[in-house]
Protein backbone atom coordinates (compact mmCIF):
# COMPACT_ATOMS: atom_id res chain seq x y z
CA UNK A 1 0.00 0.00 0.00
CA UNK A 2 1.45 3.21 -1.12
CA UNK A 3 1.45 6.02 2.08
CA UNK A 4 0.30 9.68 1.95
CA UNK A 5 4.03 10.64 1.38
CA UNK A 6 4.32 7.95 -1.52
CA UNK A 7 6.27 5.46 -0.11
CA UNK A 8 5.10 1.76 0.36
CA UNK A 9 3.83 1.14 3.78
CA UNK A 10 3.05 -2.55 5.84
CA UNK A 11 -0.88 -3.24 6.32
CA UNK A 12 0.80 -2.52 9.81
CA UNK A 13 1.89 0.75 9.95
CA UNK A 14 -1.84 1.93 7.82
CA UNK A 15 -3.38 0.03 10.56
CA UNK A 16 -1.69 2.07 13.27
CA UNK A 17 -2.09 5.25 11.29
CA UNK A 18 -5.87 5.01 10.84
CA UNK A 19 -6.51 4.21 14.98
CA UNK A 20 -4.20 7.49 15.12
CA UNK A 21 -6.52 9.32 13.09
CA UNK A 22 -9.72 7.63 14.35
CA UNK A 23 -8.93 8.29 18.16
CA UNK A 24 -10.95 10.87 20.37
CA UNK A 25 -9.95 13.36 22.39
CA UNK A 26 -10.37 13.13 26.08
CA UNK A 27 -12.87 16.23 25.73
CA UNK A 28 -14.27 14.46 22.30
CA UNK A 29 -15.48 11.49 24.17
CA UNK A 30 -16.40 13.18 26.98
CA UNK A 31 -18.97 15.59 24.88
CA UNK A 32 -20.17 12.50 22.87
CA UNK A 33 -20.79 10.26 25.91
CA UNK A 34 -22.34 13.05 27.66
CA UNK A 35 -24.54 13.62 23.97
CA UNK A 36 -25.26 9.73 24.28
CA UNK A 37 -27.03 10.36 27.95
CA UNK A 38 -28.72 12.90 26.61
CA UNK A 39 -30.47 11.32 23.64
CA UNK A 40 -31.63 8.68 25.92
CA UNK A 41 -32.75 10.95 28.19
CA UNK A 42 -34.82 12.74 25.95
CA UNK A 43 -35.88 9.30 24.42
CA UNK A 44 -36.81 8.01 27.91
CA UNK A 45 -39.10 11.38 28.63
CA UNK A 46 -40.99 10.88 25.69
CA UNK A 47 -41.48 7.22 25.84
CA UNK A 48 -42.41 7.84 30.11
CA UNK A 49 -45.26 10.84 28.50
CA UNK A 50 -46.11 7.80 26.15
CA UNK A 51 -47.20 5.29 29.10
CA UNK A 52 -49.98 7.09 30.08
CA UNK A 53 -51.81 7.22 26.80
CA UNK A 54 -51.12 3.74 25.11
CA UNK A 55 -54.31 2.66 26.18
CA UNK A 56 -56.14 4.92 24.08
CA UNK A 57 -54.02 4.18 20.78
CA UNK A 58 -55.34 0.69 20.44
CA UNK A 59 -54.70 0.43 16.58
CA UNK A 60 -53.35 3.57 15.84
CA UNK A 61 -50.11 2.27 13.79
CA UNK A 62 -48.28 5.79 13.64
CA UNK A 63 -48.55 6.75 18.33
CA UNK A 64 -47.05 2.70 18.75
CA UNK A 65 -44.58 2.88 15.80
CA UNK A 66 -43.35 6.33 17.95
CA UNK A 67 -43.65 4.86 21.11
CA UNK A 68 -41.62 1.64 19.82
CA UNK A 69 -38.97 3.78 18.59
CA UNK A 70 -38.63 5.88 21.61
CA UNK A 71 -38.10 3.08 23.69
CA UNK A 72 -35.62 1.38 20.69
CA UNK A 73 -33.30 3.90 20.53
CA UNK A 74 -33.13 4.85 24.50
CA UNK A 75 -31.78 1.08 24.67
CA UNK A 76 -29.39 1.43 21.93
CA UNK A 77 -28.11 4.92 23.57
CA UNK A 78 -27.90 3.77 27.07
CA UNK A 79 -26.15 0.01 25.88
CA UNK A 80 -23.38 1.90 24.11
CA UNK A 81 -22.73 3.93 27.13
CA UNK A 82 -23.10 1.53 29.93
CA UNK A 83 -23.02 -2.37 28.32
CA UNK A 84 -20.48 -2.38 25.47
CA UNK A 85 -17.31 -2.48 27.71
CA UNK A 86 -15.12 -2.06 24.33
CA UNK A 87 -17.29 1.00 22.80
CA UNK A 88 -16.07 3.98 22.12
CA UNK A 89 -18.01 5.40 24.61
CA UNK A 90 -18.26 3.05 27.60
CA UNK A 91 -17.99 5.04 30.43
CA UNK A 92 -15.23 4.20 32.53
CA UNK A 93 -13.45 5.62 29.29
CA UNK A 94 -14.39 8.87 30.56
CA UNK A 95 -14.47 8.90 34.16
CA UNK A 96 -11.31 9.18 35.50
CA UNK A 97 -12.05 7.11 39.47
CA UNK A 98 -13.74 4.21 38.19
CA UNK A 99 -14.58 2.47 41.68
CA UNK A 100 -15.62 5.94 43.35
CA UNK A 101 -17.97 6.58 40.54
CA UNK A 102 -19.42 2.91 40.29
CA UNK A 103 -19.93 2.97 43.94
CA UNK A 104 -21.80 6.25 43.75
CA UNK A 105 -24.21 4.85 40.49
CA UNK A 106 -25.31 1.69 42.91
CA UNK A 107 -26.24 3.93 46.22
CA UNK A 108 -27.85 6.18 44.01
CA UNK A 109 -30.06 3.36 42.14
CA UNK A 110 -29.92 1.25 45.18
CA UNK A 111 -28.15 -1.89 43.53
CA UNK A 112 -25.84 -4.04 43.67
CA UNK A 113 -23.20 -4.61 41.07
CA UNK A 114 -24.69 -7.66 40.83
CA UNK A 115 -27.70 -6.76 40.40
CA UNK A 116 -26.66 -4.09 37.95
CA UNK A 117 -24.76 -6.58 35.85
CA UNK A 118 -28.19 -8.28 35.57
CA UNK A 119 -29.76 -4.96 34.59
CA UNK A 120 -27.16 -4.58 32.21
CA UNK A 121 -27.75 -7.88 30.94
CA UNK A 122 -31.68 -7.63 30.69
CA UNK A 123 -31.55 -4.53 28.50
CA UNK A 124 -28.99 -5.87 26.28
CA UNK A 125 -30.77 -9.10 25.63
CA UNK A 126 -33.78 -7.05 24.31
CA UNK A 127 -31.31 -4.85 22.04
CA UNK A 128 -29.67 -7.99 20.85
CA UNK A 129 -32.78 -9.97 20.11
CA UNK A 130 -35.35 -7.85 19.39
CA UNK A 131 -33.56 -4.32 18.20
CA UNK A 132 -30.77 -5.06 16.42
CA UNK A 133 -31.08 -8.74 15.00
CA UNK A 134 -34.60 -10.27 15.11
CA UNK A 135 -34.13 -13.30 16.92
CA UNK A 136 -36.41 -16.43 16.98
CA UNK A 137 -37.60 -15.55 20.43
CA UNK A 138 -41.14 -15.63 20.65
CA UNK A 139 -41.43 -13.67 23.92
CA UNK A 140 -40.27 -10.06 24.19
CA UNK A 141 -39.43 -9.08 28.05
CA UNK A 142 -39.69 -4.91 27.58
CA UNK A 143 -37.35 -4.03 30.24
CA UNK A 144 -38.17 -1.26 33.10
CA UNK A 145 -36.18 2.01 32.44
CA UNK A 146 -36.16 2.98 35.52
CA UNK A 147 -32.49 2.84 36.47
CA UNK A 148 -31.61 3.50 32.29
CA UNK A 149 -33.38 7.14 33.50
CA UNK A 150 -31.38 7.51 36.62
CA UNK A 151 -28.33 6.02 35.76
CA UNK A 152 -27.78 8.14 32.78
CA UNK A 153 -28.73 11.03 34.79
CA UNK A 154 -26.08 10.23 37.37
CA UNK A 155 -23.60 9.70 33.90
CA UNK A 156 -24.25 13.38 32.39
CA UNK A 157 -24.52 14.95 36.19
CA UNK A 158 -21.18 13.30 36.85
CA UNK A 159 -19.22 14.27 33.31
CA UNK A 160 -20.23 17.69 33.65
CA UNK A 161 -19.77 18.41 37.56
CA UNK A 162 -16.27 16.29 37.88
CA UNK A 163 -14.97 14.87 34.75
CA UNK A 164 -14.97 18.30 32.34
CA UNK A 165 -10.85 19.52 33.46
CA UNK A 166 -10.96 19.91 29.42
CA UNK A 167 -14.02 22.02 28.56
CA UNK A 168 -15.61 18.88 27.17
CA UNK A 169 -18.79 20.59 27.52
CA UNK A 170 -20.30 22.86 24.65
CA UNK A 171 -21.73 26.23 26.59
CA UNK A 172 -25.09 25.09 25.67
CA UNK A 173 -25.16 21.84 27.54
CA UNK A 174 -27.66 21.61 30.27
CA UNK A 175 -26.39 22.07 33.31
CA UNK A 176 -28.74 19.80 35.65
CA UNK A 177 -29.95 16.34 33.98
CA UNK A 178 -32.49 15.90 35.69
CA UNK A 179 -34.38 19.08 35.02
CA UNK A 180 -33.67 18.41 31.40
CA UNK A 181 -35.72 15.11 31.45
CA UNK A 182 -38.45 16.72 32.79
CA UNK A 183 -38.44 19.34 30.02
CA UNK A 184 -38.70 16.56 27.46
CA UNK A 185 -41.01 14.68 29.99
CA UNK A 186 -43.40 17.94 29.97
CA UNK A 187 -43.07 18.45 26.21
CA UNK A 188 -44.23 14.52 25.32
CA UNK A 189 -47.10 15.18 28.07
CA UNK A 190 -48.31 18.42 26.15
CA UNK A 191 -48.14 16.97 22.71
CA UNK A 192 -49.96 13.35 23.67
CA UNK A 193 -52.56 15.46 25.25
CA UNK A 194 -53.82 17.01 21.85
Amino acid sequence: MVGLDGRVECHHDVVILTAMRNAMTRAERMRRTAKLCLNCLRNCAYLRAAANKIDDWHDEQFWIGVHNNFLDIAVLEWCKVFADQNGKHFWKKSVADHQTFLDALMDHLRLTEDMFDDYIKSIKRYRDKFVAHLDKENRMDIPNMAAVIKSSQFLYQHLYDVEDDCGAMPHDAPPKAVPYFREFLNEGNAIYAN
